[in-house]
C-alpha cells in the first residue's frame, strides 16, 4: 500500500531514523529526534507487536526507567503509567487511505465565506472537542455538510510534510449518529488524495465511532500510539 510507505518515510523522520530501522526490533527505544526535541514527554509508535519509543534526551536513562520491561501492547504500555500522575493519549489509531468512498450525505468544499457557519458550530461544540477536532475555514483546506443553512459537519486537513494531509473533523452534537461527520471526512479525504495528498486519520482507540468513520471509508490503520505528557518533569 503505497499510503503506508508514505506513513513508514514520515514517522522514519519523527524518530530519527532510516525507513528499513522503524519497526526493526522488538522493542527500540532512541533519543528524541530534531522533529520531536521539543516534546517534553514519552512517545511510542507500536506496530505488529513491535514498538519504538523516543524518550526526552535530557535525563535519557531516567526517562528509560519508567518503560515496562518486555513488549507490551498499546494498551498494555499506557496501562503501565497508570497512577504515574503523568498524562497518557492513547491508544491511539493512526490510519491512512489511497482510496476513499464518496460521502454519503452531500458535502461541499467550504471558503472564508463560510466564517459564520464554522463559527456558530464552534459555539455549539465542547471547548476541548473543538480543540481536537475544529478546523479554521478560510485557512486551512476544509469540508462541510450544510442541513438546513447550518454547517452540522466540519472537516479539514493541514499540510504535513512527506505529503500527509492530517484530517480534523468535528460534528454538531444535535447532529451526530446520522453520517454527517463520516460524509465531511470522505469530501475532504477526496479532496486531498485529488491534490496528490495522503489522508491521515488519528483518533483514539477508545472512541469507536470515530474508529468507524475510518474503517467504513477506507483507511487502513498504520500503526497505534501512545504518548505519555511528563510536564515539567522532563
Amino acid at each position: 500500500m503505497r499510503a503506508f510507505e508514505v506513513a513508514t518515510d514520515y514517522w522514519a523522520s519523527q524518530f530519527g531514523c532510516p525507513p528499513d530501522a522503524l519497526f526493526s526490533q522488538p522493542m527500540q527505544i532512541v533519543a528524541h529526534s530534531p522533529e520531536l526535541a521539543d516534546y517534553r514527554g514519552i512517545f511510542a509508535l507500536f506496530r505488529d507487536g513491535v514498538a519504538i519509543i523516543s524518550l526526552p534526551s535530557n535525563q535519557f536513562h531516567r526517562h528509560a526507567e519508567l518503560l515496562p520491561s518486555g513488549v507490551v501492547s498499546p494498551a498494555g504500555f499506557a496501562g503501565s503509567f497508570e497512577g504515574s500522575g503523568f498524562r497518557v493519549i492513547g491508544p491511539a489509531y493512526i490510519g491512512y487511505a489511497q482510496d476513499v468512498v464518496a460521502p454519503s450525505h452531500p458535502a461541499r468544499a467550504l471558503s472564508r465565506h463560510d466564517g459564520q457557519l464554522a463559527a456558530k458550530l464552534q459555539s455549539a461544540c465542547a471547548e476541548i472537542e473543538w480543540d481536537h477536532g475544529g478546523s479554521q475555514v478560510g485557512e486551512d483546506t476544509c469540508s462541510g455538510v450544510v442541513i438546513g443553512g447550518d454547517l452540522v459537519a466540519l472537516a479539514g486537513y493541514r499540510d504535513w510534510p512527506f505529503g500527509i494531509a492530517h484530517i480534523y473533523v468535528v460534528t454538531h452534537p444535535g447532529f451526530r449518529g446520522q453520517g454527517f461527520g463520516r460524509s465531511a471526512v470522505a469530501h475532504i479525504a477526496n479532496r486531498a488524495l485529488v491534490a496528490g495528498l495522503t489522508p491521515q486519520y488519528r483518533t483514539l482507540e477508545s472512541n469507536r465511532p470515530s474508529l468507524h468513520v475510518a474503517e467504513s471509508l477506507g483507511f487502513g490503520q498504520f500503526a497505534s500510539s501512545v504518548a505519555i505528557d511528563l510536564g515539567a518533569e522532563s
